[in-house]
C-alpha cells in the first residue's frame, strides 16, 4: 500500500498518535529524501514555534518524530517479536543488555550479529540520505534525530561483544 508518511503525521498531529499509526503500516511507507523533506514540512506547519526555536518542547517533538520514523524503517523486515524487542531497546536503553541476551538465546550469536550489522548499515544509509538535504531546520531535525541511533547501536554492539 506504501503509505505517505507526511499524511500520517498531518492526520495524527502528535508524536504518540503518529507512532501508533506508523506501527500499523508495518514499515510500508516511502522514506526517501523527498518523503523526509515533506514530513519535515508538515512538522514545521504543525509546530511553527519549533522553526524559531522559541519552544524547546516543539523542537524535541521534531526529533521524536524522526526517531519514530527511523525505527520503523530500519526494523521493517524483522519479525514482530524482534521488532518489539528492538523498539524497546531504542526507547529504553537500560533494556539493551537484557534484550540482546534474549535475542542471542533465541537466534544465536551469529544471527544476532547479522541483524545488528544490518541495522547499522541501514542507519548509515539513512544518514547519507539526510546529508544530501539542503541546510534547513528540517535537515537539522533529521540530523539530530538520527544521532542517538549511533549511541544505541554502539551499546548493542558492546552487549554482543562485537569488536
Amino acid at each position: 500500500m506504501n503509505q505517505v508518511i507526511s499524511e500520517i503525521l498531518k492526520e495524527t498531529r502528535d508524536p504518540e498518535s503518529f507512532r501508533e499509526s506508523l506501527l500499523k503500516t508495518d514499515g510500508d511507507f516511502d522514506f526517501g529524501i523527498d518523503s523526509m523533506v515533506r514530513l519535515g514540512e508538515v512538522y514545521c506547519e504543525l509546530y511553527p514555534d519549533s522553526v524559531s526555536h522559541t519552544d524547546s518542547a516543539q523542537v524535541q517533538i521534531g526529533y521524536k518524530i524522526v526517531r519514530i520514523s527511523i525505527v520503523e524503517v530500519i526494523l521493517k523486515n524483522l519479525d514482530n517479536e524482534l521488532k518489539r524487542r528492538y523498539r524497546e531497546m531504542f526507547t529504553n536503553i537500560s533494556t539493551i543488555k537484557y534484550q540482546m541476551a534474549e535475542i542471542v538465546a533465541m537466534l544465536g550469536i551469529e544471527e544476532a550479529v547479522r541483524i545488528h550489522k544490518g541495522l547499522d548499515f541501514r542507519i548509515k544509509e539513512l544518514k547519507s540520505e539526510i546529508d544530501l538535504m539542503e541546510s534547513s531546520i528540517i535537515k537539522e531535525r533529521f540530523t539530530g534525530g538520527i544521532t542517538v541511533f549511533y549511541n544505541i547501536l554502539y551499546l548493542m554492539k558492546k552487549a554482543l561483544n562485537i569488536t
